[in-house]
């Protein structure tokens, strides 16, 4: 009973698994035994589009059983090659785009690394013109030049200040 409400695709399966020789009934299998064929059961065929002979038939020298069709290579349709060729051509436009812009990007860090060069140098050579400026050689060449200032030939003298002086001065000075 349980047999009943078994599913299609369990008994397919109880089928597949079956020998060959199982699968025969018992009526067909002992009429091949007493006539001294082969026990073993046809060969299953798919079906190939024409009608399989009626059972019973043998085939006879000229008529051989219908063989299954040979597989048919799927064409591609034209509209699936103009969409592989507009998708590969997108895909070429985009990639072409894509190394445009990097070379110009490469052109554009090569102006700037450049124009910085261009920078540090014009930065060092105003560091050295700083430099040269204030050194104490010029420094002292302009002074005996322009104002007349001359260098010391004897050392400076130190003087003595008297701090009661200074004292009766600061005394002596308004207070505020």
């Amino acid at each position: 009973m349980a047999k009943f409400f078994r599913n299609s695709a369990e008994v397919l399966a109880e089928r597949a698994l079956e020998p060959d020789a199982l699968r025969t009934s018992g009526k067909e299998h002992a009429v091949r035994a007493r006539v001294g064929e082969n026990p073993e059961p046809p060969r299953r065929l798919i079906y190939s589009g024409t009608m399989p002979p009626p059972p019973g038939d043998a085939p006879t020298g000229d008529s051989f059983p219908p063989r299954n069709r040979r597989i048919a290579k799927r064409k591609v349709s034209p509209f699936n090659i103009i969409l592989m060729l507009i998708g590969l051509a997108a895909a070429i436009v985009l990639y072409i785009g894509n190394i445009i812009a990097v070379d110009q990007l490469v052109h554009d860090i090569h102006k700037k690394e450049i124009r910085l060069q261009d920078i540090l140098n014009e930065q060092e050579i105003l560091r050295a013109r700083v430099n040269q400026m204030s050194s104490l050689e010029r420094i002292r060449a302009r002074a005996e030049e322009e104002l007349g200032l001359r260098n010391p030939s004897t050392a400076p003298g130190w003087l003595q200040v008297d701090l009661e002086k200074v004292r009766e001065i600061e005394e002596s000075a308004p207070k505020r």
